[in-house]
């Protein structure tokens, strides 16, 4: 009886995965095993929010691949690609003198690829309401995914300030493929169920 459950959920995995969830959360609190360094959560999502006067500055950080458990989301083998996909709002603002405001999502372990940015120094500004939709096409096997959210704003020692306030509301990473595997270790946890 067992061997026949273990078909029917072989045949389920096989017909679910046209396109597999790798990762999804909302934000309303820190996504477990981040590192986390002066974002802030809650239902609406996460927030990165600074008003940087003269001689100020900071920056926020969100990394899912820093401290001794690093945290890192697997691509099934024969993905097709993978999309990352974040719905978010952010505004940066500069003045006078060496003032700035950047803001940056990446995912360094996949190539230390950038994922977005937006830049503003001088008297610059961004605004920014479209999802984020980055790609990655043909990704190799054994590819798994961390992902680091920064936000930084300064000023001139004497002049100037930099502004920036970015949310985020939603993220999802999603394997796209024909067929796609899982990692060993997931089929192991399976079979230990299972028997």
């Amino acid at each position: 009886m067992k061997g026949s459950g273990v078909f029917v959920l072989l045949m389920l995995v096989s017909i679910s995965y046209a396109d597999v969830t790798v990762y999804s959360t909302d934000f309303n609190e820190k996504p477990e095993g981040w590192y986390n360094d002066r974002w802030t959560f809650s239902e609406a999502g996460a927030k990165a929010s600074y008003f940087a006067g003269p001689g100020n500055w900071r920056e926020f950080d969100m990394i899912s691949f820093t401290g001794s458990t690093p945290v890192r989301y697997f691509v099934p083998d024969g993905a097709d690609s993978v999309s990352i996909a974040v719905d978010h709002h952010v505004h940066g603002e500069t003045s006078e003198g060496y003032a700035y405001a950047r803001l940056y999502v990446e995912t360094p372990t996949a190539g230390s690829t950038l994922v977005y940015e937006q830049v503003a120094y001088y008297y610059g500004t961004f605004t920014d309401d479209d999802p984020i939709v980055y790609t990655i096409v043909d990704p190799p096997n054994g590819t798994y995914l961390g992902f680091h959210f920064h936000a930084e704003a300064g000023a001139d020692p004497s002049v100037g300030y930099g502004t920036i306030n970015w949310e985020l509301y939603h993220m999802e990473v999603t394997a796209y493929g024909s067929s796609m595997s899982m990692e060993v270790n997931t089929w192991a946890g399976i079979k230990s169920c299972l028997f």
